[in-house]
């Protein structure tokens, strides 16, 4: 499902995906892959805290 969201994501034009999980971990991806933080956005938080 996490596969499918990105590629959509990628597909519709996005410059990034930003994908959450359970946890709360966030990852971010470009048409490159993963990547180790937004290249838009690299100070913003790679885990939300409950």
């Amino acid at each position: 499902m996490i596969h499918y969201l990105m590629s959509f994501g990628l597909e519709a034009q996005a410059i990034e995906v930003w994908l959450c999980n359970e946890q709360g971990e966030i990852k971010f991806y470009n048409h490159q892959g993963e990547l180790a933080n937004s290249l838009l956005v690299p100070d913003f938080l790679k885990q939300i805290k409950r």
